[in-house]
């Protein structure tokens, strides 16, 4: 499991791509390079518009054109990368380890050539519309393993702490975002694996942000919501079975409970 570990960390140390949301070859209908935009996995062009818009949904079936706006990939390889050089960090004490997370937090969210407005205003964007949707929220659930990882390195010369506090104010602004506007607010109030994994966001965006309490309240009360509306005596998840993936998303939102339990345990509540 180390080694493995380690050759992930490696890997991301040798890495040396731009990670950025300027990159991509169109933009979101702001005009803004920072703005990230992601293009909505299940909508294809409506065959009956001659320049098939707006387009149509056909769940189950993913466009392969969501490819094209590397924004979603860019920001996965982000926490992923931090993940594994934070926890090899922790293990090895290699410092280089730390210097390349740094990097990665001061591009992605801090460097005014390269970083990301604290927003999801157009993630999962339909073509044909002028605004992303609420389902877009769940493109940032993996913030996690970011957030888990940064205490890990605290200890290092390397880690820079006046970064730390400009990713703190990122972090503070996108959670503001979360809870003020309809798209952050719509999703909040899913049903199914996207109010789960919003809620998993919120937990440790709160914990992060040194609201303990908030966050304590928050994981106990989302676990009991979340297993009381989402599962049946029979252990199906309708909201997730009803979709053509279901074996997928069912095991999905199980992932988003087990973080949830997580967190709850760690408050002192347990949600097993």
């Amino acid at each position: 499991m180390l080694s493995t570990l380690l050759n992930k960390a490696d890997n991301a140390l040798r890495n040396n791509s731009v990670y950025s949301v300027t990159l991509k070859p169109q933009l979101a209908p702001s005009n803004d390079p920072h703005d990230f935009m992601s293009l909505a996995r299940y909508f294809w062009p409506n065959p009956k518009k001659k320049n098939g818009l707006p387009y149509i949904g056909r769940d189950g079936y993913v466009n392969p054109e969501i490819e094209t706006v590397k924004d979603y990939s860019l920001l996965r390889k982000l926490f992923k990368d931090v993940e594994n050089l934070g926890f090899a960090y922790y293990f090895t004490r290699n410092d280089s380890y730390v210097e390349k997370s740094v990097y990665r937090i001061k591009e992605w969210f801090i460097n005014p050539k390269t970083k990301m407005n604290p927003n999801l205003n157009y993630a999962s964007f339909i073509k044909g519309h002028k605004s992303g949707r609420r389902t877009g929220v769940l493109d940032m659930h993996p913030i996690y393993r970011m957030l888990q990882s940064i205490p890990l390195m605290r200890s290092s010369h390397k880690w820079n702490f006046s970064v730390e506090k400009e990713l703190k104010d990122w972090i503070s602004k996108y959670y503001q975002w979360l809870e003020t506007t309809s798209l952050g607010k719509d999703e909040k109030y899913s049903k199914n694996n996207h109010g789960t994994y919003y809620d998993v966001q919120a937990v440790y965006l709160l914990s992060y942000l040194d609201r303990e309490e908030e966050a304590r309240k928050y994981s106990r009360e989302a676990l009991i919501n979340r297993v009381n509306k989402g599962i049946l005596p029979t252990g199906q998840q309708p909201h997730e079975t009803k979709r053509p993936t279901s074996w997928f998303y069912s095991t999905f939102n199980l992932q988003a409970l087990f973080l949830l339990a997580e967190r709850s345990q760690y408050f002192g509540f347990d949600g097993w």
